[in-house]
Protein backbone atom coordinates (compact mmCIF):
# COMPACT_ATOMS: atom_id res chain seq x y z
CA UNK A 1 0.00 0.00 0.00
CA UNK A 2 0.98 3.39 -0.96
CA UNK A 3 2.57 5.63 1.85
CA UNK A 4 0.17 8.34 0.76
CA UNK A 5 -1.57 9.64 3.79
CA UNK A 6 -5.19 10.50 2.40
CA UNK A 7 -5.50 7.31 1.00
CA UNK A 8 -4.14 4.59 3.87
CA UNK A 9 -6.16 6.66 5.99
CA UNK A 10 -9.36 6.58 3.86
CA UNK A 11 -8.63 2.50 2.78
CA UNK A 12 -7.86 1.87 6.50
CA UNK A 13 -11.66 3.20 7.14
CA UNK A 14 -13.42 1.60 4.18
CA UNK A 15 -11.53 -1.65 5.50
CA UNK A 16 -13.02 -1.11 8.84
CA UNK A 17 -16.18 -1.10 7.96
CA UNK A 18 -16.64 -3.83 5.61
CA UNK A 19 -14.21 -6.33 7.08
CA UNK A 20 -15.57 -9.40 5.45
CA UNK A 21 -15.89 -7.61 2.07
CA UNK A 22 -12.71 -9.39 1.08
CA UNK A 23 -12.86 -8.69 -3.06
CA UNK A 24 -14.06 -5.28 -2.64
CA UNK A 25 -11.25 -3.87 -0.84
CA UNK A 26 -9.07 -5.42 -2.93
CA UNK A 27 -10.32 -4.13 -5.82
CA UNK A 28 -10.28 -0.87 -3.48
CA UNK A 29 -6.70 -1.09 -2.42
CA UNK A 30 -5.44 -1.63 -6.25
CA UNK A 31 -7.33 1.61 -7.49
CA UNK A 32 -6.61 3.71 -4.37
CA UNK A 33 -2.97 2.83 -4.55
CA UNK A 34 -3.07 3.77 -8.48
CA UNK A 35 -4.59 7.36 -7.91
CA UNK A 36 -2.52 8.44 -5.40
CA UNK A 37 0.66 10.16 -7.52
CA UNK A 38 -2.19 11.58 -9.34
CA UNK A 39 -4.26 12.79 -5.92
CA UNK A 40 -1.00 14.47 -4.86
CA UNK A 41 -1.66 17.03 -7.80
CA UNK A 42 -5.26 17.59 -7.13
CA UNK A 43 -5.75 18.22 -3.08
CA UNK A 44 -9.52 19.63 -4.34
CA UNK A 45 -10.30 15.69 -4.17
CA UNK A 46 -9.49 15.36 -0.82
CA UNK A 47 -11.25 18.64 0.06
CA UNK A 48 -14.15 17.05 -2.30
CA UNK A 49 -14.03 13.39 -0.22
CA UNK A 50 -13.63 12.11 -3.67
CA UNK A 51 -12.16 8.44 -2.16
CA UNK A 52 -14.81 8.26 0.50
CA UNK A 53 -17.25 8.82 -2.52
CA UNK A 54 -15.55 5.97 -5.15
CA UNK A 55 -15.63 3.80 -1.92
CA UNK A 56 -19.14 3.24 -1.38
CA UNK A 57 -22.02 2.46 -3.74
CA UNK A 58 -25.00 5.20 -4.12
CA UNK A 59 -27.47 2.23 -3.36
CA UNK A 60 -27.29 -1.34 -2.49
CA UNK A 61 -29.96 -3.19 -2.06
CA UNK A 62 -30.35 -7.11 -1.51
CA UNK A 63 -33.61 -8.90 -2.12
CA UNK A 64 -34.55 -12.53 -1.39
CA UNK A 65 -35.60 -14.18 -4.71
CA UNK A 66 -37.83 -17.06 -4.34
CA UNK A 67 -38.69 -19.81 -6.78
CA UNK A 68 -39.71 -23.48 -7.24
CA UNK A 69 -37.97 -25.97 -8.62
CA UNK A 70 -39.84 -29.09 -10.84
CA UNK A 71 -40.29 -31.03 -7.90
CA UNK A 72 -42.12 -27.99 -6.31
CA UNK A 73 -39.98 -27.74 -3.90
CA UNK A 74 -39.37 -24.02 -2.67
CA UNK A 75 -36.05 -22.46 -3.29
CA UNK A 76 -34.54 -19.10 -2.15
CA UNK A 77 -31.24 -17.11 -3.91
CA UNK A 78 -29.92 -13.74 -2.89
CA UNK A 79 -30.21 -10.95 -5.55
CA UNK A 80 -28.26 -7.89 -5.96
CA UNK A 81 -29.21 -4.40 -6.85
CA UNK A 82 -25.76 -1.82 -6.93
CA UNK A 83 -25.71 1.37 -8.04
CA UNK A 84 -22.19 2.79 -8.01
CA UNK A 85 -22.57 6.23 -9.56
CA UNK A 86 -24.94 8.11 -11.43
CA UNK A 87 -22.57 11.49 -11.51
CA UNK A 88 -21.88 11.02 -15.22
CA UNK A 89 -25.22 10.25 -16.45
CA UNK A 90 -28.26 8.02 -15.83
CA UNK A 91 -27.23 4.21 -14.22
CA UNK A 92 -27.75 1.85 -16.79
CA UNK A 93 -26.80 -1.85 -14.76
CA UNK A 94 -25.00 -5.05 -15.90
CA UNK A 95 -26.14 -8.21 -14.96
CA UNK A 96 -24.33 -11.22 -13.47
CA UNK A 97 -25.85 -14.58 -12.75
CA UNK A 98 -23.25 -16.90 -11.33
CA UNK A 99 -22.83 -19.20 -8.31
CA UNK A 100 -19.67 -16.47 -6.66
CA UNK A 101 -22.04 -13.70 -6.26
CA UNK A 102 -21.82 -12.08 -3.63
CA UNK A 103 -22.17 -8.57 -2.32
CA UNK A 104 -18.48 -8.04 -2.07
CA UNK A 105 -18.11 -9.15 -5.91
CA UNK A 106 -20.98 -7.23 -6.87
CA UNK A 107 -19.89 -4.42 -5.41
CA UNK A 108 -16.27 -4.64 -7.27
CA UNK A 109 -18.33 -5.51 -10.63
CA UNK A 110 -20.15 -1.95 -10.06
CA UNK A 111 -16.94 -0.21 -9.21
CA UNK A 112 -15.01 -1.60 -12.68
CA UNK A 113 -18.25 -0.79 -14.74
CA UNK A 114 -18.17 2.82 -13.48
CA UNK A 115 -14.50 3.40 -14.30
CA UNK A 116 -15.10 1.19 -17.55
CA UNK A 117 -17.87 3.92 -19.01
CA UNK A 118 -15.93 7.13 -17.77
CA UNK A 119 -12.71 5.71 -19.44
CA UNK A 120 -14.74 5.53 -22.31
CA UNK A 121 -16.35 9.10 -21.92
CA UNK A 122 -19.88 7.53 -22.13
CA UNK A 123 -23.00 9.52 -20.34
CA UNK A 124 -23.72 6.53 -18.01
CA UNK A 125 -23.75 5.74 -14.43
CA UNK A 126 -22.53 2.55 -13.33
CA UNK A 127 -24.40 0.15 -11.90
CA UNK A 128 -24.89 -3.75 -11.44
CA UNK A 129 -27.83 -6.59 -10.68
CA UNK A 130 -27.15 -9.84 -10.18
CA UNK A 131 -27.98 -13.13 -8.42
CA UNK A 132 -26.20 -15.99 -7.06
CA UNK A 133 -27.22 -18.74 -9.24
CA UNK A 134 -26.00 -20.82 -12.04
CA UNK A 135 -28.84 -20.51 -14.93
CA UNK A 136 -27.05 -23.68 -16.62
CA UNK A 137 -27.85 -25.86 -14.06
CA UNK A 138 -31.80 -25.42 -14.39
CA UNK A 139 -34.38 -26.52 -16.76
CA UNK A 140 -36.66 -24.03 -18.83
CA UNK A 141 -39.01 -24.56 -16.20
CA UNK A 142 -37.05 -23.67 -13.23
CA UNK A 143 -35.71 -21.01 -15.14
CA UNK A 144 -38.82 -19.23 -15.55
CA UNK A 145 -40.02 -19.12 -12.38
CA UNK A 146 -36.53 -17.76 -11.10
CA UNK A 147 -36.92 -15.21 -13.40
CA UNK A 148 -39.77 -13.83 -13.04
CA UNK A 149 -39.39 -13.75 -8.68
CA UNK A 150 -35.92 -12.17 -9.96
CA UNK A 151 -37.55 -9.40 -12.02
CA UNK A 152 -40.30 -9.62 -9.15
CA UNK A 153 -37.67 -8.11 -6.72
CA UNK A 154 -35.69 -6.39 -9.37
CA UNK A 155 -38.11 -4.10 -11.00
CA UNK A 156 -38.37 -1.28 -8.75
CA UNK A 157 -34.85 -0.81 -8.36
CA UNK A 158 -33.84 -0.39 -12.05
CA UNK A 159 -33.08 2.93 -13.73
CA UNK A 160 -35.27 4.56 -16.55
CA UNK A 161 -32.43 3.63 -18.88
CA UNK A 162 -32.40 0.43 -17.91
CA UNK A 163 -33.79 -2.85 -20.49
CA UNK A 164 -33.17 -5.67 -20.17
CA UNK A 165 -31.81 -5.89 -24.35
CA UNK A 166 -28.96 -4.13 -23.02
CA UNK A 167 -28.00 -7.47 -21.04
CA UNK A 168 -27.32 -9.07 -24.45
CA UNK A 169 -24.50 -11.14 -24.23
CA UNK A 170 -23.92 -10.93 -20.18
CA UNK A 171 -26.63 -13.76 -19.74
CA UNK A 172 -27.65 -16.89 -21.57
CA UNK A 173 -30.52 -16.19 -24.08
CA UNK A 174 -32.78 -18.21 -22.47
CA UNK A 175 -32.95 -16.23 -19.17
CA UNK A 176 -32.69 -12.98 -21.60
CA UNK A 177 -35.93 -13.83 -22.86
CA UNK A 178 -37.33 -15.16 -19.87
CA UNK A 179 -36.51 -11.87 -18.21
CA UNK A 180 -37.73 -9.92 -21.07
CA UNK A 181 -40.76 -11.24 -20.97
CA UNK A 182 -41.24 -10.48 -16.90
CA UNK A 183 -40.10 -7.26 -17.40
CA UNK A 184 -42.79 -6.42 -20.37
CA UNK A 185 -45.49 -7.71 -18.02
CA UNK A 186 -44.17 -5.52 -14.86
CA UNK A 187 -44.13 -2.35 -16.97
CA UNK A 188 -47.50 -3.37 -17.89
CA UNK A 189 -48.60 -3.91 -14.41
CA UNK A 190 -46.67 -0.39 -13.69
CA UNK A 191 -48.91 1.72 -16.55
CA UNK A 192 -45.65 2.03 -18.96
CA UNK A 193 -46.23 -0.40 -21.30
CA UNK A 194 -45.51 0.04 -24.99
CA UNK A 195 -41.95 1.47 -24.01
CA UNK A 196 -39.87 0.69 -26.59
CA UNK A 197 -37.13 -2.25 -26.39
CA UNK A 198 -33.04 -1.95 -27.64
CA UNK A 199 -33.24 -2.71 -31.31
CA UNK A 200 -31.34 -5.45 -32.10
CA UNK A 201 -27.73 -4.52 -32.72
CA UNK A 202 -25.60 -5.12 -35.81
CA UNK A 203 -22.79 -6.37 -33.87
CA UNK A 204 -23.45 -8.45 -30.29
CA UNK A 205 -22.06 -7.00 -27.15
CA UNK A 206 -19.77 -10.13 -27.00
CA UNK A 207 -18.67 -9.77 -30.34
CA UNK A 208 -17.46 -6.24 -29.21
CA UNK A 209 -15.88 -7.25 -26.06
CA UNK A 210 -13.72 -9.75 -28.25
CA UNK A 211 -13.37 -8.07 -31.28
CA UNK A 212 -12.76 -4.52 -29.56
CA UNK A 213 -9.94 -6.07 -27.38
CA UNK A 214 -7.70 -7.11 -30.22
CA UNK A 215 -8.29 -3.73 -31.58
CA UNK A 216 -6.89 -2.40 -28.52
CA UNK A 217 -4.00 -5.07 -28.40
CA UNK A 218 -2.95 -3.75 -32.00
CA UNK A 219 -2.86 -0.10 -31.10
CA UNK A 220 -0.61 -1.10 -27.74
CA UNK A 221 1.51 -3.72 -29.54
CA UNK A 222 2.21 -0.93 -32.35
CA UNK A 223 3.12 1.82 -29.90
CA UNK A 224 5.35 -0.40 -27.65
CA UNK A 225 8.12 -0.72 -30.42
CA UNK A 226 5.77 -0.72 -33.35
CA UNK A 227 4.76 -4.67 -32.97
CA UNK A 228 1.67 -6.08 -35.16
CA UNK A 229 -0.85 -8.90 -34.11
CA UNK A 230 0.30 -11.13 -37.24
CA UNK A 231 2.31 -14.16 -36.33
CA UNK A 232 2.01 -13.34 -32.68
CA UNK A 233 0.61 -16.85 -30.51
CA UNK A 234 -2.26 -16.10 -28.89
CA UNK A 235 -3.76 -17.76 -25.33
CA UNK A 236 -7.18 -17.59 -24.71
CA UNK A 237 -8.69 -18.14 -21.14
CA UNK A 238 -12.14 -19.06 -21.20
CA UNK A 239 -14.45 -20.46 -23.68
CA UNK A 240 -17.62 -18.14 -23.85
CA UNK A 241 -18.58 -15.70 -26.49
CA UNK A 242 -16.69 -13.44 -26.24
CA UNK A 243 -13.48 -14.98 -25.73
CA UNK A 244 -14.16 -16.69 -29.18
CA UNK A 245 -14.77 -13.63 -30.60
CA UNK A 246 -11.32 -12.70 -29.68
CA UNK A 247 -10.45 -15.62 -31.05
CA UNK A 248 -12.00 -14.80 -34.06
CA UNK A 249 -10.91 -11.22 -34.60
CA UNK A 250 -7.53 -12.09 -33.88
CA UNK A 251 -7.13 -14.56 -36.64
CA UNK A 252 -8.66 -12.24 -39.11
CA UNK A 253 -5.67 -10.19 -37.93
CA UNK A 254 -3.21 -12.27 -39.03
CA UNK A 255 -2.79 -13.95 -35.39
CA UNK A 256 -2.43 -17.83 -34.50
CA UNK A 257 -4.81 -17.84 -31.40
CA UNK A 258 -3.08 -21.51 -30.20
CA UNK A 259 -4.76 -22.52 -27.57
CA UNK A 260 -8.34 -20.99 -25.93
CA UNK A 261 -10.28 -23.02 -22.97
CA UNK A 262 -10.14 -22.85 -18.84
CA UNK A 263 -9.46 -24.99 -15.76
CA UNK A 264 -11.30 -27.78 -16.74
CA UNK A 265 -8.96 -28.25 -20.29
CA UNK A 266 -8.20 -26.31 -23.35
CA UNK A 267 -7.94 -27.32 -27.35
CA UNK A 268 -4.34 -26.70 -28.85
CA UNK A 269 -3.24 -26.58 -32.26
CA UNK A 270 0.43 -25.11 -32.51
CA UNK A 271 -0.36 -24.15 -35.99
CA UNK A 272 -3.11 -21.95 -34.86
CA UNK A 273 -6.66 -22.85 -34.44
CA UNK A 274 -8.51 -22.98 -37.74
CA UNK A 275 -10.83 -19.70 -38.02
CA UNK A 276 -13.72 -22.43 -39.36
CA UNK A 277 -13.56 -23.85 -36.39
CA UNK A 278 -13.49 -20.76 -34.27
CA UNK A 279 -16.79 -19.73 -36.14
CA UNK A 280 -18.55 -22.70 -35.64
CA UNK A 281 -17.73 -22.74 -32.03
CA UNK A 282 -19.70 -19.56 -31.54
CA UNK A 283 -22.79 -20.71 -34.00
CA UNK A 284 -22.89 -23.38 -31.56
CA UNK A 285 -22.19 -22.27 -28.11
CA UNK A 286 -21.93 -24.40 -24.79
CA UNK A 287 -20.74 -27.43 -26.73
CA UNK A 288 -18.02 -29.43 -24.94
CA UNK A 289 -14.44 -28.87 -26.00
CA UNK A 290 -13.68 -32.15 -26.21
CA UNK A 291 -16.24 -32.95 -29.01
CA UNK A 292 -14.66 -29.86 -31.11
CA UNK A 293 -11.02 -31.76 -30.92
CA UNK A 294 -12.86 -34.91 -32.16
CA UNK A 295 -14.32 -32.75 -35.28
CA UNK A 296 -11.57 -30.82 -36.02
CA UNK A 297 -8.22 -32.91 -37.66
CA UNK A 298 -4.96 -31.43 -35.94
CA UNK A 299 -6.85 -29.99 -33.14
CA UNK A 300 -6.20 -31.39 -29.97
CA UNK A 301 -7.77 -31.48 -26.33
CA UNK A 302 -5.79 -31.12 -23.14
CA UNK A 303 -7.49 -31.73 -20.13
CA UNK A 304 -6.79 -29.96 -16.50
CA UNK A 305 -5.93 -26.55 -15.70
CA UNK A 306 -2.90 -26.35 -18.56
CA UNK A 307 -3.49 -23.39 -20.39
CA UNK A 308 -0.48 -21.27 -18.66
CA UNK A 309 1.60 -23.86 -19.30
CA UNK A 310 1.98 -23.41 -23.08
CA UNK A 311 4.46 -20.57 -24.61
CA UNK A 312 2.69 -17.94 -26.34
CA UNK A 313 3.09 -13.93 -27.22
CA UNK A 314 0.06 -12.83 -25.99
CA UNK A 315 -2.62 -13.87 -22.98
CA UNK A 316 -5.98 -12.61 -23.35
CA UNK A 317 -8.10 -13.29 -20.18
CA UNK A 318 -11.85 -14.07 -20.12
CA UNK A 319 -12.31 -16.11 -17.07
CA UNK A 320 -13.36 -19.33 -17.18
CA UNK A 321 -12.79 -20.75 -13.64
CA UNK A 322 -11.51 -19.13 -10.75
CA UNK A 323 -9.47 -15.55 -10.96
CA UNK A 324 -6.01 -15.75 -12.32
CA UNK A 325 -3.61 -16.00 -9.29
CA UNK A 326 -0.30 -14.84 -8.57
CA UNK A 327 1.16 -18.17 -8.99
CA UNK A 328 0.08 -18.35 -13.01
CA UNK A 329 0.97 -14.84 -13.47
CA UNK A 330 4.59 -15.61 -12.58
CA UNK A 331 4.09 -18.32 -15.12
CA UNK A 332 3.34 -16.14 -17.71
CA UNK A 333 5.44 -13.23 -17.34
CA UNK A 334 8.40 -16.07 -17.10
CA UNK A 335 8.02 -15.90 -20.77
CA UNK A 336 8.22 -12.73 -21.15
CA UNK A 337 4.67 -12.23 -23.40
CA UNK A 338 4.67 -8.81 -25.48
CA UNK A 339 1.31 -8.45 -24.03
CA UNK A 340 -1.36 -9.51 -21.41
CA UNK A 341 -5.03 -8.17 -21.90
CA UNK A 342 -8.03 -8.56 -19.97
CA UNK A 343 -11.04 -8.42 -21.36
CA UNK A 344 -13.66 -9.62 -18.37
CA UNK A 345 -13.76 -7.85 -15.37
CA UNK A 346 -12.15 -9.45 -12.27
CA UNK A 347 -10.66 -12.15 -13.81
CA UNK A 348 -7.20 -11.66 -12.23
CA UNK A 349 -6.59 -11.12 -8.39
CA UNK A 350 -5.35 -7.70 -6.97
CA UNK A 351 -1.98 -9.02 -6.87
CA UNK A 352 -1.61 -10.86 -9.92
CA UNK A 353 -2.78 -7.52 -12.06
CA UNK A 354 0.41 -6.02 -10.01
CA UNK A 355 2.60 -8.64 -11.32
CA UNK A 356 1.56 -8.25 -14.91
CA UNK A 357 2.28 -4.24 -14.40
CA UNK A 358 5.42 -4.10 -13.10
CA UNK A 359 6.81 -6.73 -15.67
CA UNK A 360 5.36 -5.12 -18.57
CA UNK A 361 2.23 -4.33 -20.78
CA UNK A 362 -0.84 -4.95 -19.15
CA UNK A 363 -4.30 -4.01 -19.33
CA UNK A 364 -6.78 -4.06 -17.60
CA UNK A 365 -10.46 -4.99 -18.54
CA UNK A 366 -11.87 -0.82 -17.78
CA UNK A 367 -9.81 -0.42 -21.29
CA UNK A 368 -9.26 -3.48 -23.19
CA UNK A 369 -12.33 -4.71 -22.58
CA UNK A 370 -14.39 -1.54 -22.80
CA UNK A 371 -15.84 -2.97 -26.49
CA UNK A 372 -19.09 -3.67 -25.35
CA UNK A 373 -19.80 -0.49 -23.58
CA UNK A 374 -18.79 1.67 -26.13
CA UNK A 375 -21.87 0.03 -28.40
CA UNK A 376 -24.05 0.21 -25.49
CA UNK A 377 -24.23 3.85 -25.66
CA UNK A 378 -25.50 3.83 -28.77
CA UNK A 379 -28.89 4.11 -28.31
CA UNK A 380 -30.05 3.73 -32.00
CA UNK A 381 -27.39 1.57 -32.59
CA UNK A 382 -25.14 1.72 -35.60
CA UNK A 383 -26.82 1.56 -39.26
CA UNK A 384 -24.92 -1.93 -40.00
CA UNK A 385 -21.55 -4.08 -38.97
CA UNK A 386 -19.22 -2.08 -40.87
CA UNK A 387 -20.58 1.11 -39.18
CA UNK A 388 -20.48 -0.72 -35.58
CA UNK A 389 -17.21 -2.12 -36.20
CA UNK A 390 -15.49 1.35 -37.58
CA UNK A 391 -17.15 3.05 -34.25
CA UNK A 392 -15.40 0.26 -32.49
CA UNK A 393 -12.07 0.39 -33.72
CA UNK A 394 -12.26 4.16 -33.61
CA UNK A 395 -13.46 3.64 -29.91
CA UNK A 396 -10.44 1.97 -28.72
CA UNK A 397 -8.01 3.27 -30.48
CA UNK A 398 -9.13 6.63 -28.78
CA UNK A 399 -8.85 4.90 -25.54
CA UNK A 400 -5.53 3.09 -25.89
CA UNK A 401 -3.87 6.34 -27.14
CA UNK A 402 -5.58 7.88 -23.75
CA UNK A 403 -4.26 5.46 -21.93
CA UNK A 404 -1.06 5.08 -23.48
CA UNK A 405 -0.67 8.73 -22.48
CA UNK A 406 -1.88 9.11 -19.26
CA UNK A 407 1.21 6.67 -18.60
CA UNK A 408 3.59 8.57 -20.47
CA UNK A 409 2.30 11.77 -18.43
CA UNK A 410 3.44 9.72 -15.09
CA UNK A 411 6.40 8.78 -16.09
CA UNK A 412 5.73 5.27 -16.59
CA UNK A 413 5.34 4.70 -20.41
CA UNK A 414 3.39 1.53 -20.87
CA UNK A 415 1.66 0.85 -17.23
CA UNK A 416 -1.54 0.75 -18.86
CA UNK A 417 -3.38 -0.11 -15.13
CA UNK A 418 -1.80 2.94 -14.15
CA UNK A 419 -2.75 4.88 -17.01
CA UNK A 420 -6.54 3.42 -17.39
CA UNK A 421 -7.30 4.30 -13.78
CA UNK A 422 -6.24 7.74 -13.79
CA UNK A 423 -7.97 8.23 -17.00
CA UNK A 424 -11.01 6.35 -15.66
CA UNK A 425 -11.20 8.83 -12.46
CA UNK A 426 -10.73 11.99 -13.34
CA UNK A 427 -13.58 12.28 -15.67
CA UNK A 428 -15.31 11.08 -12.55
CA UNK A 429 -13.84 13.34 -10.22
CA UNK A 430 -14.90 16.43 -11.98
CA UNK A 431 -18.53 14.99 -12.17
CA UNK A 432 -18.33 14.18 -8.66
CA UNK A 433 -17.30 17.57 -7.05
CA UNK A 434 -19.64 19.59 -9.86
CA UNK A 435 -22.16 17.26 -8.14
CA UNK A 436 -21.71 18.44 -4.65
CA UNK A 437 -22.53 16.80 -2.05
Amino acid sequence: MTEQPYVRRIYAAQAGRDPGQTGFLQALESLYESLAPWLEERPQCEAAALLERLGEPERTALFPVIWTDDQGRPRQSRGFHIRYTAALGPERCCLVLGPGMDLSAAKALALDVSLCRALAGLPLGGGLAGADIAPAGLSDGESRRFCDSFMAGLYPLLGREDRPGCWAGQVPRRELDYLTGAWERMDAIAGRGGRPGRAQAPMSRAQAVGAGLCRFAQCALKRRGGQRMEGQRVLISGAGPAALWAGETAARMGALPIAIGDDAGCLYAAAGLPLALLRSMIREPGLPLLLWAIRSPGVEYRPGPVLWDIPADLAFLFGGGAKLGSAAARRIVLRRPAGVFEGAFQSVTARAGRIFAEAGLYAPAIAAGAGGQVLLAETDGPADRWEADRLLRTAMEDICRTVWEESERWGRPGDLLLGARIAAAAPLADALIRKGI
